[in-house]
């Protein structure tokens, strides 16, 4: 009898061929299939591991989910943290909150990844979407004009091929997509091994906040998840064995906020993982291209690797949706590694700061550390700053710097009237020149929604991934649908 009963016939051929069905790939497979894209999914697993280490969703991955009809069910399933807090035992030495953030999820979402993945996997259903369980992809190659991908069913061995004009990569860090396209993933582990532990847990702690006690004892982020759930990443030496309910509660005494009072009451889950520090040479190469940890992997301190493997997925669901049926050429797919790439390497390089900053044992380093942190607490400018970082609200792909009055390349947040999912929108600073806009739309081949923001300088084409593809003059801003098929094609 096999054991995924539900297990459907496989296609042949499909015009995208996703390697992998975790939260990458089900996001991209949601994008696609509202973008109306033929594609298959497939994954060796038969569901969400229970041992998933993501456990945050950040903002802007809320607004991109949103798009695609699932964000709203994520948050309801899930804990909002209003705020973010360095802690020196029960002093806080920085607080970020994020309730002042341009967006309608001003908050990090606590949410087990194998929540978040369940949600997603359901939704897809509902949209007429399938993830092909219990299929392992053993071998991809390139055959003009795309890809050939050789599947092995796991509960008869059998050995299927499925063509396909493009092959996405969201197979994780050991991805056989990324090693097949013979793409190189460098860097190299740092110096740490973490210890992930969900537990139940009593505590009188400070409600909605994500704390982070940097103590002597060593680094431990905890974050509360629904119910009486916690979750706790900290840092541990290498030799340590898997911790007990006893080692864990003399973790938090000696890590956590003594006054709280914490007590352990039971352990859920327990995994102990060294981290590793790695980016892709290239996020698309021919047919292939890679998402999430198939490009990149870095420090768990900030909680960005899920969030940015959707957006991964995000900005490439549309380009492939718009080289597909013919909108625009094949040159706009090597913006995807333009954009991502060098977001991912930023990414890399500010992880690795907050994973230095996190794991420091030098007594004095720790003192002039936590003397630094109150410092930058105490400027409203800093505490925004890095709430949009880690929110991932400040991510531009050029020209501007993410604040409220975006350039092109900068997000655009969103408004009343832009389009409602995954389509283009001109937002106009004004109502004046609406109908213009409407109208030149209308000649035009794509969609395109019309929007108000009083609080813009110039008028706005927003791609489908929520970022600014072009500006203009607000007399002129009637110019911008005729101007996006110049811009698909350049």
């Amino acid at each position: 009898m096999s054991r995924n009963p539900g297990k459907r016939g496989l296609p042949s051929s499909t015009d995208v061929l996703v390697v992998g069905g975790g939260p990458t790939g089900l996001a991209l497979s949601l994008a696609l299939t509202r973008l109306g894209v033929d594609h298959v999914v497939v994954e060796r697993q038969l569901g969400p591991s229970p041992n998933s280490r993501a456990a945050a969703l950040h903002a802007r991955t809320l607004e991109s989910l949103s798009a695609v009809g699932v964000a709203d069910e994520l948050v309801a399933a899930g804990r909002p943290g209003r705020s973010f807090a360095a802690r020196d035992g029960d002093r806080v030495l920085l607080e970020t909150p994020f309730n002042e953030l341009d967006t309608p999820y001003p908050f990090v979402l606590a949410i087990p990844q194998e929540t978040t993945e369940r949600i997603l996997d359901a939704r897809l259903a509902e949209v007429g979407g399938h993830v092909h369980r219990g299929w392992t992809v053993v071998d991809v190659k390139e055959q003009y004009p795309g890809a050939m991908a050789m599947v092995t069913d796991d509960d008869t061995g059998e050995i299927r091929a499925i063509r396909a004009r493009y092959v996405v990569g969201c197979d994780g860090l050991h991805s056989v997509v990324r090693q097949r396209a013979g793409i190189a993933f460098e860097g190299h582990d740092r110096p740490h091994n973490f210890a992930l532990i969900e537990f139940v847990m009593e505590w009188a702690g400070p409600e909605g906040e994500i704390s982070f006690f940097f103590s002597p004892a060593g680094l431990a982020a905890i974050s509360h998840l629904p119910g009486r759930l916690y979750r706790m990443v900290a840092l541990v030496e290498d030799d340590t064995p898997v911790p007990d309910l006893a080692d864990v509660q003399e973790m938090l005494d000696a890590r956590g906020p003594a006054a709280a009072g914490a007590k352990v009451e039971s352990l859920e889950m327990v995994s102990i993982w060294r981290v590793r520090h790695r980016l892709a040479e290239a996020f698309g190469k021919g047919p292939f291209f890679l998402v999430g940890d198939a490009a990149h992997v870095h420090s768990p301190v900030g909680a960005q690797g899920l969030n940015t493997g959707i957006q991964d997925a995000f900005n490439l669901a549309w380009k492939l949706a718009a080289v597909l049926d013919g909108t625009a050429g094949p040159a706009l797919l090597d913006t995807y590694d333009g954009e991502r790439r060098p977001m991912a390497q930023g990414l890399l390089a500010f992880t690795a700061q907050l994973h230095d900053v996190s794991t420091m044992s030098n007594p004095d380093s720790i003192h002039l550390r936590n003397r630094m942190l109150g410092v930058l607490g105490e400027l409203p400018e800093f505490s925004g700053w890095l709430a949009r970082r880690l929110a991932q609200l400040a991510i531009t792909y050029g020209g501007g710097d993410g604040g409220p009055s975006p350039a092109v390349g900068d997000r655009m947040p969103p408004r009343p009237g832009m389009a409602d999912g995954i389509g283009w929108s001109v937002v106009l600073p004004s109502e004046a020149g609406a109908a213009a806009v409407k109208e030149a739309a209308e000649r035009g081949r794509t969609p395109v929604a019309v929007a108000v923001d009083p609080e813009l300088p110039h008028a706005v084409l927003v791609r489908p991934d929520g970022h600014v593809a072009l500006t203009a003059p607000a007399d002129e801003a009637a110019d911008l649908p005729g101007r996006l098929t110049a811009w698909l094609n350049r």
